[in-house]
């Protein structure tokens, strides 16, 4: 996006990481040049905030529905028609930016959250405990009030979070997070808020806030978060598909169990009983049983161990030719028992 299209007056959001820590600030666009972009000079409490070298300094920017963000921009204070603003020399023409991608986990720890009572004390109040330097020292703080609450969700940029105490709409409040880094400190605004059913929540609101200062090691204890949820889903998805082919592998089983375990048979339906008519009404035949290849085989081997039918003569061609038919032989035939054929049993 070409900064000569920035809309004067529209918001801006200023990330800044320092020392371990991200801050989110808000101002508004004065006016744009190729390079650079001019916004209302950011103050607390009359003293005005001093970007160093070192800061690693973004800003994002909506324009009607979309977000754009430029990173790595050098910052710093400059006149303008004779008026102190901050600026940012930005190099590229930056890239969209979608807030809802980033990822949110849910949390659900209780926590304590601190609010200030007096406006003129919320916007900065609690900055000097992330150390966040401006021009001057601030002035002696009021001491802060605690609730009880609870941190439902969060993500790198925001945080939701459930409380009975009655927020408004741009109210500061602030609290920490337990991670494997240690207590994560975090500062919000509320930027819209719903009400919770008493039956099925503890607390009876839910507040949806922007995160304005945080731990950098966040974003850590987020990914790390996020890590270990898809862990655990790939697990129960490898489980899930492992139930679906044992399932599988048990029916077939089964089914094949079941075809090799048929009762008894009392008959078999031909072709030709379905088409004849009048052989539908008869009995049908009764099968004793069904021999297998495996019966078969046991039939065979159990046949050669049978003992051989003693012969008692073999009658040769030579016999027949040395005593041809009509003359009475004087060699005695031998006695036949019977003959089998292949017709009998």
């Amino acid at each position: 996006m070409l900064l000569e299209n920035l809309a004067i007056g529209r918001s801006v959001e200023v990330y800044v990481d320092r020392d371990g820590y991200c801050y989110n600030l808000v101002s508004k666009v004065e006016e744009t040049s190729a390079k650079r972009v001019y916004i209302t000079l950011i103050t607390a409490n009359t003293r005005v905030f001093e970007f160093r070298q070192e800061d690693k300094v973004r800003i994002l920017y909506r324009d009607e529905n979309q977000i754009w963000e430029w990173d790595n921009v050098k910052a710093g204070i400059a006149k303008k028609y004779g008026t102190k603003m901050h600026y940012f020399d930005i190099a590229d023409g930056g890239r969209s930016f979608n807030r809802r991608n980033a990822y949110r986990v849910n949390i659900d720890e209780e926590a304590m959250l601190g609010y200030y009572n007096q406006d003129s004390t919320t916007a900065s109040a609690d900055i000097q405990e992330f150390k966040l330097d401006y021009a001057d020292a601030f002035p002696e703080m009021q001491e802060p009030v605690f609730i009880k609450g609870m941190i439902r969700d969060i993500s790198a940029t925001g945080a939701g979070i459930c409380s009975n105490y009655e927020f408004s709409i741009n109210d500061i409040v602030f609290f920490s997070i337990s991670s494997n880094y240690g207590r994560l400190p975090a500062k919000a605004k509320v930027v819209r808020k719903t009400k919770l059913s008493p039956a099925k929540n503890k607390y009876s609101n839910y507040y949806g806030c922007l995160l304005l200062q945080t731990d950098n090691r966040l974003s850590k204890h987020i990914a790390d978060i996020q890590r270990e949820a898809i862990k655990i889903q790939k697990h129960k998805e490898d489980e899930a598909e492992l139930d679906k082919a044992l399932g599988r592998l048990e029916k077939g089983l089964a089914a094949k169990q079941k075809n090799s375990t048929a009762g008894n048979i009392k008959g078999i339906r031909t072709v030709f009983d379905e088409d004849n008519k009048e052989t539908k009404n008869k009995p049908r035949p009764r099968v004793e049983g069904i021999i297998t290849a495996e019966e078969e085989l046991k039939r065979k081997e159990a046949m050669k161990q049978r003992p051989r039918t003693k012969v008692e003569g073999i009658v040769t061609m030579d016999d027949i030719k040395e005593k041809p038919f009509g003359k009475k032989s004087s060699v005695t035939p031998p006695e036949i028992e019977g003959i089998k054929t292949a017709g009998l049993k």
